[in-house]
């Protein structure tokens, strides 16, 4: 039986504002873990501009929505942009993400793995791979980087269009 690893935003959901999170009722995707990349956590932490993006409480928040609502009890939520890095706070979390590459966070649902560091952001691999732990994989997302991710982890991919209207962070 193939282990099931999806995305969060604008597959198990979609976001449009911090406040205005909403889940897929025709979809219900079963799950064992999700791959996030929540870029945006960061951003709000470094620039002005960013604002609009989710806090890490509000992230967690929908993170555990998220596994009660596909079931999953393993994510890894990437806290990465590369924008990151031309703020010296950005430089900061961005060192301690390479230093520490997930910090645990334990939650009813299971376990958040939250990652500062650019080797897990997607479309790279790794963090597909890790949460994967060699097992036979199917990765549902909506994006591009979503399929290159798959195809470099050599998983199979489900591709879900998404409904969501506003750009990833």
């Amino acid at each position: 039986m193939p282990y099931i690893i999806t995305d969060l935003d604008g597959v198990l959901g979609h976001c449009w504002s911090p406040g205005d999170y909403e889940f897929r009722p025709k979809l219900r995707l079963k799950a064992h873990a999700i791959l996030t990349n929540q870029g945006g956590v960061v951003l709000r932490l470094c620039y002005r501009w960013a604002r609009k993006y989710p806090g890490l409480r509000q992230t967690l928040k929908r993170i555990r929505a998220g596994m009660k609502y596909s079931g999953a009890r393993r994510v890894l939520a990437v806290c990465y942009h590369p924008k990151q890095e031309k703020h010296w706070l950005g430089k900061i979390l961005a060192l301690l993400g390479r230093l520490c590459p997930v910090i645990p966070v334990p939650v009813p649902e299971g376990m958040i793995f939250l990652s500062f560091s650019p080797r897990f952001r997607k479309p790279s691999p790794d963090g597909l791979l890790w949460l994967a732990r060699g097992q036979d994989v199917i990765f549902y997302g909506d994006e591009e980087s979503d399929r290159v991710t798959a195809l470099r982890a050599g998983a199979r991919f489900v591709h879900v269009p998404s409904e969501r209207s506003g750009a990833s962070a």
